[in-house]
């Protein structure tokens, strides 16, 4: 039986979700494979690792510029660079131990830090076993760049471009796209989503979320659109952000508008095929769920660093529309409702770019390799 290990960082971040994404459809592929998905730094820093996840979930909510300013940095990264092999060396021999235990045919990263972790290791005990690393965002950062990678996937030619400039062989490279679930290449009808989840199929509507943990003004933004002369339903997916979710509750008979709420959800691919806009930020796997659903997007304040790199792709393939401000948002929003051909545009750039098969070939290449 083949022995495929999956690492990632956080448990509810984009990273985790493409390392369950793959795993997903390599089991699909293969149902007798023996697939692992592991936190990589819960299991070799168990002790730190809710720590670093709280100081950078506090990061990006409350003081994003901070991130901005110290986001692939080629001067810090150069810095970190006998810092991160000094933590390899240390993790080496608790990375020997897994690998005698569970003799892996392969390693997947869908993150920089077990990757550089692995790769090291490679490197200096002249391992043979396979690394893919599988990127999530548009733009890949200069923390992936390791010349014992096997394989890289990114999501667009551009990203290609910033590997092979930074000295990564091209045939190293494959644009398969982020790894969404397979789920996303099925459709479900209005209909049967409005009777499943109680919606209105005769509204418009507009979807607002904030990636999985729930961030960014999504209060604001409800609050703005309310106000709005045009027709449609509120729908706000508050992922595991309990305080945004106790909020709707508490509020909602205070909107005019029709508003539907939902916490962290496995069936978002429902909600994006009934939805006509979705407002959001510019989380790579977010936004490549919506892309491959071909909605309308809006995106509102990207964190500084990945974020501002992949909304500046999407904008660069106008497929997105940037609106920072709640006001703006409303502006905007209305247009689009109001100008069914402006719509339409966005749609179809929406899925002319889209990668809805991402997972498959990743597991495709993972079992040929």
């Amino acid at each position: 039986m083949k022995n495929i290990i999956i690492f990632y960082i956080s448990e509810f971040g984009g990273h985790s979700k493409a390392a369950n994404n793959i795993k997903e459809a390599l089991l699909h592929k293969n149902p007798g494979l023996s697939v692992q998905n592991i936190n990589g730094f819960g299991y070799f820093y168990p002790l730190t690792e809710k720590f670093a996840d709280s100081l950078y979930t506090t990061i990006v909510k409350h003081f994003p510029a901070i991130w901005g300013k110290i986001y692939d940095r080629k001067k810090i990264i150069k810095n970190l660079s006998p810092l991160r092999k000094w933590v390899s060396a240390h993790t080496f021999k608790k990375l020997a131990n897994f690998i005698k235990k569970t003799s892996p045919d392969c390693f997947v990263a869908t993150q920089a830090f077990p990757c550089g972790l692995i790769a090291d290791f490679k490197e200096n005990f002249n391992c043979k076993i396979p690394l893919i690393a599988v990127v999530t965002d548009y733009h890949p950062h200069g923390f992936w760049l390791h010349k014992a990678v096997d394989k890289y996937v990114v999501a667009s030619a551009e990203a290609r471009d910033v590997l092979i400039g930074s000295g990564i062989p091209k045939e190293k490279i494959e644009i398969f796209g982020i790894p969404i679930s397979f789920k996303f290449l099925s459709h479900s009808r209005k209909e049967d989503v409005a009777n499943e989840l109680k919606l209105i199929k005769e509204v418009k509507s507009i979807l607002i979320m904030g990636g999985g943990l729930g961030i960014g003004p999504i209060e604001k933004i409800a609050k703005e659109l309310d106000k709005s002369t045009a027709s449609f339903q509120i729908i706000a997916v508050c992922g595991k952000n309990e305080k945004l979710y106790k909020w709707f509750e508490k509020n909602k008979q205070r909107f005019t508008k029709p508003l539907f709420y939902f916490g962290y959800i496995d069936f978002i691919n429902k909600i994006m095929d009934f939805a006509d806009i979705i407002i959001t930020k510019s989380g790579g796997i977010t936004i490549s769920e919506a892309l491959a659903k071909g909605l309308a997007i809006i995106v509102s304040n990207p964190i500084p660093g990945q974020e501002e790199h992949n909304v500046n792709y999407l904008l660069k393939n106008n497929v997105v529309i940037r609106a920072d401000e709640p006001q703006e948002i409303g502006k905007v929003s209305r247009e689009l409702l109001e100008d069914s051909e402006k719509m339409n545009h966005f749609k179809e750039n929406a899925k002319r770019i889209s990668s809805p098969d991402s997972s498959l070939r990743i597991a495709d290449l993972i079992l040929d390799i």
